[in-house]
């Protein structure tokens, strides 16, 4: 019996996991190529608490990486907006990310199709 329940928990498991890598792998590469094939790419790094200014004007995709990948965004002085790994962003004006973590770094990779 204890077999049994084991089986009808774990393959249901190994499914949806192997779907979410797939399919995060498919979004994270078309996120990728959203600022079309001529692109400027900068890598930031944030402390905790840092926080930086860009000057955007068109379509960019701002990839999250480290520990904790939360960040704030606030485009043209609007509300804040919280990032989780990926945004597509299609703006012209400025753009403040802030790490608002206390205790983790994270690298931010602004990918515009424009200079930034």
């Amino acid at each position: 019996m204890f077999e049994v329940v084991l089986l009808i928990l774990t393959v249901p498991l190994i499914a949806m996991s192997s779907l979410w890598l797939r399919y995060y792998r498919k979004i994270m590469y078309e996120a990728l190529s959203f600022p079309g094939s001529d692109y400027t790419e900068s890598v930031f790094h944030l402390m905790p608490s840092q926080s930086i200014e860009l000057q955007v004007n068109g379509k960019c995709v701002l990839i999250v990486n480290g520990v904790s990948s939360w960040v704030t965004m606030r485009v043209n002085g609007g509300p804040k907006q919280k990032v989780f790994k990926v945004r597509l962003l299609n703006a012209k004006g400025k753009v403040v990310i802030t790490n608002e973590s206390r205790v983790f770094q994270v690298s931010l990779i602004v990918r515009c199709e424009a200079t930034i």
